[in-house]
């Protein structure tokens, strides 16, 4: 009988089998004693099963299969239904795990029952030197401020443990009470910000967000994105605005919400200047979208406020609200930007 609680390895994955297979490889050659495997094929045209089958013909891969793409969020959630484990270790098919990584998440989480999900240290696959995401903080402009990155992952500021708003959907670790409780991902975000609407509804419920920092995962950033287009600037936007209506009390929801429309109304006059119409358009259908759904998202927030919310905004955003300089905002306009070290509020000790 194992001592250790059982955990759940749960892989969403669409094709792209060569980056599956590392995936696979990396999670089998974990060191924690207890794991159950779960693949979760979202509706591939390649034979997944098939591959699985041939390349680990000796391993217990449990093979769950869609038959057509649900996104991120809906993958998810199906192969959420197969899990039994105590905790669920979620990774996207394009990451590869730190044989140690699930071991020292487990050890953090089972030593604190107030923590809902543990996030690791995100590296980029391609330039293993710098980070992707060390987890995210929420702003008063309603933006998410992503600590790490593009940063030196050997820089002190991500050596230690902290809380964070949100965990980054390529990989982490969460309660499965938790997930119960608060719901996995909501399927109308099918991809986008489904991760920290995830996170702050954790942190509704009385839960929190912790970042891991001996625990390392390699991420391939938008292996499986077309790169940039405007569906994801839709998505973005959209469902940014939507977690913020559902979840937010109401005197930060106008603050945040104000600020973050502000800014995105300066990003649509900016796209329209360049003559990128195709992606400033994708502002005003993600109003139109609202329009049309803000009965359902109005039962939503209800739903949420009545039955899940534990705790006030005010003692959530106390250890999880961080406001970095301006700079920030610019640094995919190829500014330079490093971290300044975080408040002792939010350090996890």
């Amino acid at each position: 009988m194992h001592k250790d609680p059982l955990v759940s390895i749960l892989i969403l994955t669409y094709d792209r089998t060569d980056l599956l297979n590392d995936c696979l490889r990396s999670v089998l050659n974990s060191d924690y004693p207890n794991l159950e495997f779960i693949v979760s094929d979202n509706g591939s045209s390649e034979d997944i099963s098939g591959f699985i089958k041939d390349k680990f013909p000796h391993s217990k891969i449990k093979i769950v299969k869609l038959k057509v793409n649900r996104g991120l969020t809906g993958g998810f959630n199906f192969g959420f239904k197969f899990c039994k484990g105590k905790y669920i270790m979620l990774l996207s098919n394009d990451t590869k795990i730190e044989k140690r990584a699930i071991s020292y998440m487990v050890n953090m989480i089972e030593n604190d029952k107030k923590i809902g999900i543990v996030a690791p240290k995100i590296i980029q696959m391609k330039n293993p030197n710098f980070l992707h995401n060390v987890g995210s903080f929420i702003t008063y402009t309603g933006f998410l401020y992503h600590f790490g990155l593009l940063q030196n992952k050997d820089n002190g500021n991500y050596q230690q443990k902290y809380y964070i708003f949100s965990c980054n959907g390529a990989g982490f670790l969460i309660r499965k009470e938790t997930a119960r409780l608060c719901g996995l991902f909501d399927e109308d975000f099918f991809y986008f910000y489904d991760d920290s609407d995830l996170s702050h509804r954790v942190w509704l419920a009385g839960y929190t967000v912790v970042y891991c920092p001996r625990a390392n995962l390699w991420h391939l950033w938008s292996a499986t994105m077309k790169g940039a287009n405007p569906q994801i600037w839709y998505y973005n936007h959209r469902n940014h605005i939507s977690s913020f209506l559902r979840n937010l009390s109401a005197p930060y929801l106008f603050l945040m919400l104000f600020n973050f429309n502000l800014m995105l109304l300066l990003w649509f006059f900016v796209n329209i200047i360049k003559l990128r119409f195709n992606i400033a358009a994708t502002l005003p259908k993600a109003y139109l979208w609202h329009l049309v759904h803000i009965k359902n998202t109005l039962e939503k927030r209800k739903l949420i406020q009545s039955k899940i919310r534990k705790v006030s905004d005010d003692e959530i955003f106390k250890k999880c609200l961080v406001n970095p300089n301006w700079k920030y905002y610019f640094i995919h306009f190829n500014f330079k930007y490093e971290d300044g070290k975080l408040p002792q509020r939010v350090l996890y000790v």
